[in-house]
């Protein structure tokens, strides 16, 4: 088990993860600077590298820029089709690709070089899915301990948003602890948390049914 967080883990998860600085401290259980360091100044070392950090880091700040806007997910246009089928099905892009009758590379540069562009929402739901598990599992001490901190405040009742007040978390690194990392730590846990969440949110659809309309 490590006791520290290496410079190939803070790039790993932050190219796999949707974090800002802040939030990738908070999930690595690391000071800021680390992350500054490695992220600005470590990988400008490697140009290919760097390429993909800046990239990462353009998509999620136009993500956040755009998180107001319009455009519904819900959109006919025809260059989405492959994005919501992916959305939808939940699917890898190998899956993809076999339902579209299209080559893995060709999928797989439509959702880096061109949805971007088309509509950063569905590239962010498109990045989501493809994620869920590929996300590293780091053995560090104080990650494995703040994971089960978080299912112990879950299992006593408390709902996300709480959890990361008790915490002192983001919404964002709570919900990753106990539907992605929880599962790699302890599966019994990670199943309990699992019908804790699906019926959390069950009451609150409920609730939201029968809430009087204001008139």
């Amino acid at each position: 088990m490590e006791d520290y967080i290496t410079k190939n883990c803070i790039i790993e998860e932050y190219l796999n993860n949707w974090f800002t600085y802040d939030e990738l401290a908070e999930y690595l259980c690391i000071d800021k600077k680390e992350v500054i360091d490695v992220l600005d100044h470590y990988c400008t070392l490697d140009d290919k590298l760097n390429k993909k950090v800046t990239k990462h880091r353009r998509n999620i700040q136009k993500y956040y820029d755009a998180i107001d806007d319009n455009v519904p997910m819900a959109t006919l246009d025809n260059r989405l089709e492959l994005a919501n089928y992916i959305i939808e099905n939940r699917c890898s892009v190998r899956e993809a690709a076999r339902e579209f009758e299209l080559g893995k590379t060709t999928v797989h540069d439509y959702i880096q070089k061109k949805l971007p562009d088309i509509s950063i929402k569905h590239y962010k739901a498109v990045f989501d899915v493809l994620m869920e598990n590929k996300s590293f599992s780091t053995d560090n001490k104080m990650v494995i301990e703040q994971v089960l901190k978080s299912y112990d405040y879950l299992a006593l009742g408390n709902t996300i948003d709480e959890i990361k007040d008790l915490q002192g978390l983001s919404w964002n690194v709570v919900q990753r602890n106990l539907t992605t990392r929880l599962p790699k730590i302890d599966k019994e846990k990670s199943k309990k948390a699992k019908e804790i969440l699906t019926t959390n949110q069950l009451l609150k659809l409920r609730e939201n049914e029968f809430k009087p309309s204001c008139k």
